[in-house]
């Protein structure tokens, strides 16, 4: 193996380490975001909330195995596998593009569809569907639709309490915002993280594929 060979082969290592830590960073990110969200199951809407965390995970795990394999195949020096690993990485960064480039388009309508999830968790708080304010009240800290004002009597879980027949204090719960703009304003700042930690793994992606691509061409040469 040539000196150009051999610096592509140590630097895609590098860079696979990299893509390791990048692969974890969106595993956190995820299960941060699910952990945050609390059981936010009970109401029918929330599972579709759910649907992004749950699959930046799956992408960061597969990111993480991928790169892993590939810092082991890239030492190994074997053509046919730094081939396949290339390959990957090719589908890897379409699929991290693509994750990027939906998140910047259609942030502002993703966030308004967010905002219609507490609605609709405010139209259907009742016991047949299980007081989904109750979830979100619990998991963001929060209160009523827009505020407090907008109940009768407020709900326990408004001091955090997940036992409805407690009494939530007034000094507890005027200090709540409402759980709208707590909701919006967590998916507002996950996504912008999300979008560009995204858009830089990609362009990693993006880097390792061609440095994959040459290193493999020179083990056939060889």
């Amino acid at each position: 193996m040539n000196c150009l060979s051999a610096m592509f082969k140590y630097l895609l290592y590098l860079l696979n380490l990299v893509f390791v830590a990048g692969g974890v960073l969106l595993i956190v990110v995820g299960s941060i975001m699910l952990s945050t969200m609390g059981n936010f199951t009970a109401f029918d809407g929330g599972v579709s909330t759910k649907t992004i965390p749950i699959c930046i995970i799956v992408i960061g795990c597969v990111t993480f195995v991928v790169a892993f394999f590939g810092c082991c195949g890239t030492i190994r020096e074997n053509a046919c596998c730094t081939t396949i690993y290339a390959i990957c990485m090719l589908i890897l960064f379409g699929l991290q593009l693509a994750l990027s480039i939906w998140i910047f388009a259609a942030n502002d309508k993703f966030l308004t569809s967010m905002g219609k999830v507490v609605d609709k968790a405010w139209d259907e708080n009742n016991a047949a569907q299980g007081y989904p304010m109750d979830a979100l009240q619990l998991a963001f800290t929060c209160c009523g639709n827009s505020g407090y004002q907008q109940y009768d009597t407020v709900p326990s879980s408004c001091c955090g309490y997940k036992d409805r027949s407690k009494v939530c204090e007034a000094a507890i719960y005027t200090q709540r915002p409402g759980c709208q703009t707590e909701f919006v304003d967590f998916w507002a700042s996950n996504t912008d993280l999300i979008r560009w930690s995204s858009l830089i793994i990609a362009l990693f992606e993006l880097g390792i594929f061609i440095m994959s691509c040459c290193l493999a061409s020179a083990m056939r040469k060889r």
